[in-house]
Formats: C-alpha cells, sequence, structure tokens
C-alpha cells in the first residue's frame, strides 16, 4: 500500500492542535446525515470480532481435494516494494518471513526505479528461504518484469516500454486502473483487477481519523488483537476495476491479478526525548512533529519510568504480513521457478483469492468440451457440449459473467453453466462473512469463440 496519508503531516503542528482533535471526534460521534458503510463503520469491536469468528469458522470447515491435472497451485503476491523503493524500509528478511507467514509462494516486486540501482539486476531474484522472488518495476502506470535491464525506460512512453518488455520476452500489467481507465495498451500481459491501494483510497473518513490520537488508541486495540480483519475493513468489491477488465478482455485476452501495493510504510512512532519532549514520526521514521511529553501524554499513556530514546507508541496499519495475507495471485503451473510462473501468467491460468476470507487453494474453473478439461485462459469454441464448471473448498454464491454481464448464478460448493454465446466469460464466488456478502475468488475467464 502506498504511504496513502502521512499521519500527523500538517496536523500535528502546535499544542492547540490535539485538544481541536478531540472535539472533531466528539462531532464525528453525533454527525448528522446518513453514510453508505465503510472502513470507520466496521471498525468497532464487535463487528470486528464477529468478522474473525466467520474466518475462524471458514478455517475449520473447508474441504480439500486432490487437483486434477498436471499444474500445481503457487500462492503469489504481485507489486510488493521493499527499502529500493523510496517509500518502504521493508528488508528482504522480512518480507520473505512475512511471505511465509502469509503462506506465500513466490513474490514478484515492483520497485519505484531510481537512478542508484537497475531493479532488474540489482533487485531481489531467485529463492530465499523457499520463497521465489521475481524483480520488476512499477513505472509509467505499468508493472514491469523484463528479463533483462531496460537501461532507457525512463525515456519510453508507456506503449513503447510495454512493447520492448514483450519484445524481450518480459511481462506486463496495467496498475492503478483507477488513474487511467481509458488506457489500452497493446502487447501487455494483462492487468489488476484489485489493488489494496486504491481500495484504500477511498476511505477518506478512515484517513482524516487517523490524524486523531484518541482513534489512534481505539484502533490500535483493534489491530493488536484482530490485526488481519482490521486491515480487511477497507475491503469493498472492485466493480470498477472488473467492469474494465471485462471490457479489455473482449478486445484480446488478458491476465487478471491482484495488487498487494504492499510498502509497510503507514503508521506512526511516538518516541521519547531529552527534555520533556517526544519526537513523532511516521512508519517510514520520517520526524512530523516535536511535541511536549505531557501533552502527548494525556491521550498515550508513557510509562512513568521511560526514557529518552524509548519508543512508547507504535501503530501499523500495513504490516507486510497482513498486506500479503490480504490478497493473492493463485496460479496454476507446472513448476514454481520463473519461467513456470511466468508462462501460467501469460496463459491466465490464475485466480485472484481474498485469502483474508478463507484460503483458497484448490479452487477450479474449468471447461469440459468432451475431448477433456481446459483451464482458465483457454479459446474454445461455442458448442453444446461446452461446460463451465467449478468447484470450491466451501459452499457460497457463484456468479458467471460474459462480457460483464451476469449470465447465470448457483450456490454450493460448485455449479456447472452450459454457455449460450461467444464472450470472455468468468465466475466469481462469494460468500457471507458475519452478514456481509463478499467476494472470495475472482477467476481469469475463458474465451468462448465461434467454430
Amino acid at each position: 500500500m502506498n504511504q496513502i496519508v502521512t499521519l500527523g503531516r500538517g496536523v500535528m503542528t502546535g499544542s492547540l492542535v490535539w485538544p481541536a482533535l478531540v472535539v472533531c471526534l466528539v462531532a464525528w460521534h453525533f454527525r448528522i446525515g446518513a453514510w453508505a458503510e465503510d472502513a470507520i463503520d466496521r471498525l468497532t469491536p464487535s463487528k470486528v470480532a464477529a468478522v474473525h469468528a466467520a474466518v475462524e469458522e471458514f478455517a475449520a470447515t473447508r474441504s480439500t481435494r486432490q487437483r486434477p491435472g498436471p499444474f500445481h497451485e503457487y500462492r503469489c503476491n504481485l507489486h510488493v516494494h521493499s527499502a529500493f523503493s523510496h517509500d518502504s524500509r521493508g528488508t528482504i528478511e522480512e518480507i520473505v518471513a512475512a511471505a511465509k507467514r502469509a503462506g506465500t509462494d513466490a513474490i514478484l516486486f515492483t520497485e519505484h526505479p531510481a537512478d542508484d540501482y537497475d531493479f532488474v539486476a540489482d533487485g531481489h531474484a531467485g529463492f530465499v528461504d523457499g520463497v521465489l522472488l521475481v524483480p520488476g518495476a512499477e513505472t509509467k502506470g505499468v508493472l514491469v518484469f523484463p528479463r533483462d535491464p531496460v537501461a532507457e525506460h525512463g525515456a519510453l512512453e508507456p506503449q513503447d516500454l510495454v512493447r520492448r518488455v514483450r519484445a524481450r520476452d518480459g511481462m506486463s500489467f496495467l496498475s492503478h486502473l483507477e488513474e487511467r481507465m481509458d488506457w489500452q495498451l497493446d502487447s501487455l500481459t494483462g492487468c489488476e483487477i484489485y489493488n489494496t491501494h486504491a481500495d484504500a483510497k477511498e476511505e477518506t473518513r478512515l484517513f482524516s481519523l487517523m490524524k486523531n490520537p484518541l482513534w489512534l488508541l481505539q484502533v490500535k486495540v483493534l489491530l493488536d488483537r484482530y490485526p488481519q480483519e482490521a486491515l480487511a475493513a477497507l475491503f469493498d468489491y472492485p466493480a470498477e476495476y472488473l467492469k474494465r477488465f471485462d471490457e479489455l478482455c473482449a478486445h484480446a485476452p488478458h491476465t487478471g491479478i491482484s495488487a498487494n501495493d504492499a510498502h509497510q510504510n503507514v503508521g506512526l512512532r511516538i518516541t521519547l526525548l531529552e527534555g520533556g519532549k517526544v519526537r513523532v514520526a511516521s512508519a517510514l521514521d520520517e520526524e512530523l512533529t516535536i511535541l511536549d511529553r505531557a501533552l502527548v501524554a494525556a491521550f498515550i499513556p508513557i510509562p512513568d519510568d521511560a526514557e529518552p530514546g524509548d519508543l512508547v507508541f507504535s501503530l501499523q496499519l500495513d504490516p507486510y504480513q497482513q498486506s500479503l495475507r490480504h490478497v493473492a495471485t493463485h496460479l496454476l503451473a507446472m513448476e514454481l521457478s520463473r519461467d513456470g510462473i511466468q508462462e501460467a501468467l501469460v496463459a491466465g491460468r490464475a485466480f485472484v483469492a481474498f485469502d483474508w476470507i478463507a484460503d483458497a487453494r484448490g479452487f477450479e474453473f474449468v471447461a469440459d468440451d468432451g475431448d477433456g478439461r481446459h483451464e482458465m485462459g483457454s479459446r474454445l469454441p461455442l458448442d453444446p457440449a461446452l461446460t463451465l464448471r467449478g468447484w470450491a473448498p466451501l459452499a457460497g454464491q457463484w456468479k458467471v459473467f460474459n462480457r460483464g454481464q451476469l449470465v447465470h448464478e448457483a450456490s454450493g460448493d460448485e455449479f456447472s453453466y452450459r454457455p449460450c454465446g461467444v464472450g470472455n466469460h468468468r465466475v466469481e464466488l462469494w460468500l457471507d462473512v458475519a452478514g456481509r456478502s463478499l467476494p472470495w475468488v475472482l477467476s481469469n475467464p475463458m474465451y468462448v469463440v465461434d467454430r
């Protein structure tokens, strides 16, 4: 997640500001008018606890079965930043450790390019503690994964960059669609169909209240107890992303991926200084302001025996472990290698899963035409015998879309549907999570064509 807001920037600049923020909090509690539900409404102890209970129930009741066919399933995180990027301090050791805890098999890094390093030659690559690392960059509105350094990338226009990467056997994905819904570049491998940062940007009340010390104390309790579910409070169905994805797939095959946009850079740190002062800094340790200890102690408990240099308050909204667990792109590949991962992404054998809800490993969306089994991304002629099928580890609500239009629904842990027309058919699987219907899995399409 990019640093959506720098906590306290331009806010905590004097002794009159924090009391004024308390007034804002009181005003928020007695606000007038109706609001659409957002992250603030979901970040209450009872709601977060209910979501946690639902997640535990899913984990206890999900089914498993052997996946047919030659492919292995690998959980991958795309759009991840480390200390190579200017807006992250993440070390490869802590990122890999977080990935292993999240159940990740591969990380595809997308660093912000800079003059002092080459994101391919110097980037994270190969296996580290069993996790496959692939170097790449977020640049010019796309995520690029070249095989070789592209020294002139900074001077290229987006279309030229994508063509250059494709010509050298690399991959590229359109990123942050909310900023470029009208882009249509040839030679793309695919596009994001969910981006955590884009999801979070809509939470204007959340980032307003993040400047309020009393609210920070309240939310820290939830983050400490339910870190995954608290982060997921920002989660909304990516309707506009999927609409654009359907349009792009109708023009040419695109592989839909999830973007963790992981930086571990949204948070707050308060450290004691000499002379009865405290230092307030961002999660990147950028100094925001210096305040009197007595002023801060009115809102944040500071132990009497705390000494200068002690960290007395720390709040991290986007730890790598929770960011990487939130959502992933599951790939069906022959092997866990750079070549295996790329072949699966290019072919479209992938689905996006919000694994914070439940482990989606084992999900299937296939086509049967009487001659065999066909995986996502396949191009198949329309035929009376053609049947689309799905299976999942949990029962839910299946939705089949063709060219963006809902054409079939079914309930349960499996479904079958015979397409009535040509087009890019994809499925969504929804679950009831503590009374809220949420998308759990978003598949890539089957392309049904005329004979």
